[in-house]
């Protein structure tokens, strides 16, 4: 029997699983490096949320301090634990006030803005019925933004499973 009559074989023994092997293989490894890039990113993520909170507090004071506006954030709120709830900003304690701040960004033309709303902690409702963009030129940037933007905004940190102030509706 000539070798000829089996064209992916050497010596009787089919090439095919080595083939499959080897592919099973670089597969597995790709997959385990991915696998590897997603956890060490995930732990830095979750490990570095009180470093984040701290530097975002104090960024946004900055902000504040800018704008000539006498508010000043304290000390972040831990996020209840809630299983479908997703977390869409870090609430802060005001300074000399029982209010709360909502740091969040909204999205307006595919360009993320930072924005922070006063909620009170009786009403639960947002103060002045408005939010403050945490720009350099806070008033251009609100002009931007159409207002039934900021108004979904605002009735979606009104909801009472969202709100973090303790103020029932």
């Amino acid at each position: 029997m000539m070798h000829e009559d089996l064209p992916e074989s050497i010596d009787g023994v089919a090439r095919y699983p080595f083939k499959m092997r080897d592919s099973l293989k670089a597969r597995g490894l790709f997959i385990g490096w991915i696998a590897g890039i997603l956890a060490v990113g995930g732990g830095m993520w979750f490990y570095t949320q009180p470093l984040r909170s701290t530097i975002l507090l104090q960024t946004v004071n900055q902000v504040l301090e800018t704008v000539q506006d006498s508010r000043r954030l304290e000390e972040r709120i831990p996020p209840s634990v809630s299983w479908g709830q997703i977390p869409w900003g870090n609430w802060y304690t005001l300074a000399d006030s029982e209010d709360r701040a909502l740091v969040f960004s909204v999205m307006n033309q595919g360009i993320f803005i930072p924005c922070m709303a006063v909620v009170s902690a009786s009403t639960g409702k947002v103060v002045g019925d408005t939010i403050l963009p945490l720009t350099n030129q806070p008033e251009q940037t609100l002009k931007q933004i159409p207002r039934g933007i900021i108004t979904s905004y605002i009735r979606r940190i009104e909801t009472p499973p969202f709100l973090q102030t303790g103020a029932r509706q």
